[in-house]
């Protein structure tokens, strides 16, 4: 995977992380972002609408989900870079460590996000709120709460 330049101040590992953990994917997001450029840091609530897409045979699983309006999907954030230690975020005044920041770019980019749920559809939940990449791959999915109350 090709990265762009590292900017002032911040600093990257070659370090590998071992494979002590094993995960898999159950399911991938279906978004209006086809560009990571395009993705929302903090998705409207209210937005547009995405598509949570289980496989088989995890579609059960769904079982008894409609009686949550909110959601936590753990999604695995498979375009970003793995390699950085230190960040220089727009928003900050010099660079930041990674795990002082809510950024995509970690080690391991498991993203944990709050979405409303629309409707469940089969093997497929609508949502609102969801700031993901089209095709990121879905890691697991519990009850939420609104995280604006």
């Amino acid at each position: 995977m090709s990265h762009k330049p590292l900017k002032p101040g911040e600093e990257w590992t070659g370090a590998p992380l071992g494979a002590d953990a094993t995960l898999g994917f159950i399911g991938h997001v279906e978004t209006p972002w086809k560009r990571l450029q395009d993705c929302p840091k903090r998705a409207d609530p209210e937005g547009p609408e995405s598509r949570v897409i289980l496989k088989a045979p995890w579609g059960c699983a769904l079982e008894g989900v409609e009686q949550f309006d909110w959601l936590e999907l753990y999604l695995w954030f498979h375009k970003a870079r793995r390699d950085l230690l230190l960040i220089a975020p727009h928003h900050a005044d010099g660079p930041r460590g990674v795990f002082s920041l809510r950024s995509p770019v970690r080690p391991n980019p498991i993203a944990v996000t709050n979405v409303k749920l629309v409707a469940r559809e089969g093997d497929q939940l609508i949502v609102t709120g969801l700031e993901a990449l089209d095709g990121t791959p879905l890691l697991d999915i519990k009850p939420g709460r609104c995280p604006y109350a």
